[in-house]
C-alpha cells in the first residue's frame, strides 16, 4: 500500500476528529515549509495538510490495531521507512503537484468561479465555527488554510478530469479477452496451526497429500466443484488474458491452463509450496473481459496523468525546507468517526466540492459538544 495513491481518497472521506490528547503543534507555521520556483508554501499550510492525513489515517489504524501510540514508527507503505515519513513525503510531493497543476490551468481552460470560491469560503468559515478549539490546535488549522486545500483538490480534480479526457477510451476484445478457471489449491510444504503457528508436514503427510490430490483430480471431471467439496477442497476461480500479467497465480498454473480446451481440467500441477487441478471455464468471459477494458482504460488515464505532472516538474526547482518540515510529528494520535454525509441543494450546485467533517479535542476542551462541518470538497473520485 502506497501512501502517494492513497492521498486522494483519504481527502475526499467523511470524519470526524477527535484528538486523543491535546499539546498542539510547535512548529512555526509563519515558517516557509517548500519554495516552488521562488513561490513560498508556508510551513503552518503544510503541517496541516500532514496532520489532516494523519488523522484519517489514525482512524483506519485505530480498526486494525487499536490506539497504538507507536504506530508511526512502523513501515505500512514503503521498506524500512516508516510510515510518518512516507505519509509526510506523500503530503510534501502533493504540495508540489497542486500548485504546478495550477500554474497549468490555462492548460486546460480549467477556472475556479467566484461562486466556487465563495462555497468553499463559507465551508472554511462552517470548518472553524463547528469544530472545538483543542481539534482546531490539534490540527493545526486555519479558515484560510482549509479554503486553500478546497481550492487546490477542487483544482487537482477538474485538471485530472481535463487531463483524463485526452486519453482514447476504445478497447477492443482482443487487447482485453480474459479467460476464466476454476481451480483448487493444496499447499505442499506446512499448514497453520490453531494458535497461528506454522507446522511442516512430515514426508508421510506430504505423500498422503499427493494422493489426495491425484484422486480428486481423477474424480473431477464431470462435477469439479461437488468433488472438490466431496474432497474438503475449495473450488475457487479466477481469470486471466493472453495480454496482461495481473493475475495472482503461479505462473506454472496459467502456462498450464492456456493449453487446456473450455472443460478440460489439467494434471495435477506443483509448484514450490502448492498443488494446483485446474479447470478452464470459458475461453472468453464476458464480464471480466468487460471489467479488464475498464480496467485499462483507468490504467490509461492514471498513466497519462502522471505524464503530464511529470512534464510540469521538469526544469522546476521545488524545495523542501527539511529543517522546519521535521519538526512536523504525528506524536498525537487522533480517533475518528464517520458521520452520515448529508447533501444539499448547495452541495449540488458546487462543482467539485463536497465532504463532510467532524473535530472534537478531548483535552482542553474535552467538555465541548461535537460539532459537524460541511467543508464542500470534490477529490479525485477515480483513483
Amino acid at each position: 500500500m502506497r501512501a502517494r495513491r492513497l492521498l486522494p481518497l483519504l481527502m475526499a472521506a467523511v470524519l470526524g476528529v477527535s484528538a486523543l490528547s491535546g499539546c498542539g503543534n510547535s512548529i512555526d507555521a509563519d515558517k516557509t515549509g517548500a519554495t516552488l520556483d521562488g513561490q513560498e508554501i508556508s510551513l503552518g499550510f503544510m503541517n496541516f495538510m500532514a496532520r489532516y492525513q494523519q488523522a484519517i489515517y489514525d482512524g483506519n489504524f485505530a480498526s486494525m490495531f487499536g490506539q497504538d501510540q507507536n504506530i508511526w514508527e512502523q513501515n505500512f507503505f514503503e521498506e524500512d521507512v516508516d510510515s510518518e515519513t512516507s505519509v509526510k513525503k506523500s503530503v510534501a510531493d502533493s504540495m508540489e503537484e497542486y500548485y504546478l497543476l495550477e500554474k497549468h490551468m490555462s492548460d486546460y481552460k480549467v477556472e475556479i468561479t467566484d461562486e466556487e470560491l465563495s462555497a468553499m469560503d463559507a465551508a472554511a468559515e462552517k470548518f472553524m465555527e463547528d469544530n472545538t478549539k483543542s481539534a482546531i490546535n490539534q490540527l493545526g488549522a486555519t479558515k484560510d488554510y482549509v479554503k486553500e486545500m478546497l481550492r487546490l483538490t477542487t483544482i487537482q480534480s477538474k485538471m485530472r478530469n481535463a487531463i483524463h479526457a485526452e486519453v482514447d477510451t476504445e478497447v477492443s476484445d482482443e487487447e482485453a479477452a480474459q479467460k476464466k478457471i476454476s481451480y483448487v489449491q493444496a499447499a505442499i510444504n506446512s499448514t497453520t496451526d490453531e494458535e497461528g503457528n506454522k507446522v511442516d508436514y512430515t514426508d508421510e503427510e506430504k505423500a498422503e497429500i499427493k494422493q489426495k490430490i491425484e484422486t480428486f483430480q481423477k474424480s473431477a471431471k464431470d462435477d469439479f466443484e461437488g468433488a472438490a467439496e466431496e474432497a474438503g477442497y475449495t473450488a475457487s476461480t479466477a481469470t486471466f488474458g493472453d495480454n496482461d500479467e495481473s493475475y495472482t497465480l503461479d505462473d506454472s498454473v496459467i502456462e498450464a491452463a492456456k493449453k487446456l480446451k473450455e472443460g478440460q481440467i489439467s494434471k495435477v500441477i506443483a509448484t514450490d509450496d502448492n498443488y494446483y487441478v485446474v479447470r478452464l471455464d470459458s475461453t472468453f468471459d464476458k464480464e471480466a473481459t468487460e471489467n479488464k477494458k475498464k480496467s485499462i482504460v483507468t490504467d490509461r488515464k492514471n498513466d497519462h496523468y502522471t505524464e503530464v505532472c511529470d512534464k510540469y516538474k521538469e526544469g522546476v526547482k521545488y524545495e523542501i525546507n527539511e529543517e522546519e518540515w521535521a519538526k512536523v510529528k504525528f506524536d498525537e494520535l487522533f480517533s475518528i468517526k464517520t458521520t452520515e454525509k448529508e447533501e444539499s441543494a448547495d452541495d449540488a450546485q458546487a462543482e467539485d466540492t463536497g465532504n463532510d467533517a467532524q473535530a472534537e479535542g478531548t483535552s482542553d476542551d474535552a467538555g465541548e459538544e461535537d460539532a459537524g462541518e460541511q467543508a464542500e470538497e470534490d477529490s479525485d473520485k477515480e483513483e
